[in-house]
């Protein structure tokens, strides 16, 4: 069992191109399949698509995960959240989701929807804090490895 580290107080900052070699690292280090760099620059390009980075009060120069949404008419389409490996177990990721929900709120958002992998418990329970909560799945959903993914819902945000 991993010990949990000392909570720390992160502020989430638009992600910027200038952040994308911090970012990518984390990304490679979370993920089995990664997002591209031209994934990211397309994302930062998008009209309807937000990325944040989380810059821990102790670190500030630095960053410690990210997270990103999609605005769907009023809906809030989590789509990446991901969390420095050595910063985990820290808090970062329940005030990632909370901050990025009240932005997405303030841009008039009244649900939130996301995928995740239906072995990740430790996410879903992240997710089942704030509120979400399962309606689905969608076979298959996930390669490397090959996996269904619980859909999950908060409505209202």
């Amino acid at each position: 069992m991993r010990r949990a580290a000392l909570p720390v107080t992160v502020k989430l900052e638009p992600m910027r191109v200038a952040d994308l070699d911090d970012v990518l690292i984390i990304e490679h280090r979370s993920f089995s399949t990664p997002w591209s760099l031209a994934l990211f620059r397309s994302e930062l390009k998008h009209e309807g698509s937000h990325l944040f980075v989380a810059r821990p009060d102790d670190l500030p120069t630095t960053i410690a995960g990210y997270v990103g949404y999609r605005v769907v008419v009023d809906e809030m389409h989590i789509v990446i959240v991901a969390v420095d490996p050595v910063r985990r177990r820290q808090g970062i990721a329940m005030q990632m989701i909370a901050q990025a929900m009240a932005y997405a709120r303030e841009k008039g958002c009244v649900r939130a929807t996301l995928e995740v992998r239906a072995s990740n418990i430790e996410a879903q329970n992240l997710y089942f804090r704030h509120g979400f909560a399962p309606v689905g799945t969608r076979p298959g959903y996930y390669m490397r490895p090959k996996e269904d993914a619980l859909i999950l819902w908060r409505d209202p945000l």
